[in-house]
């Protein structure tokens, strides 16, 4: 099984989400709905890494990423032969070639 890690920009995009979901939109349950289904998701991921799709920009990037749809957000991750990186977890809406460049 592979290991998870999490980048410290993914941290800081799960923390954000969270404070947004929590304290704009008023509504803390459905943010704690959103870290478990986050979580139950990329847990999944540990036993089928590959089972995403590679992410397909309009311009190539240095790097393969796989793509994990979560409610309306898109993770970002890369696989390695022991490893899973969690890259961003970014709302599913933005201009993702900015974000990934």
């Amino acid at each position: 099984m592979h290991r998870l890690k999490y980048l410290p920009v993914a941290r800081k995009d799960l923390r954000n989400i969270v404070s947004y979901i929590a304290d704009i939109l008023k509504a803390p349950q459905a943010a704690l709905d959103f870290v478990d289904t986050l979580d139950h998701a990329i847990t999944r991921l540990q036993q089928f890494p590959y089972s995403c799709k590679v992410y397909q920009p309009v311009e190539p990037l240095e790097v393969e990423y796989r793509v994990l749809p979560v409610n309306n957000y898109l993770v970002f991750y890369r696989v390695s032969a022991q490893e899973i990186e969690i890259h961003r977890i970014v709302y599913a809406k933005m201009d993702l070639n900015s974000i990934l460049l």
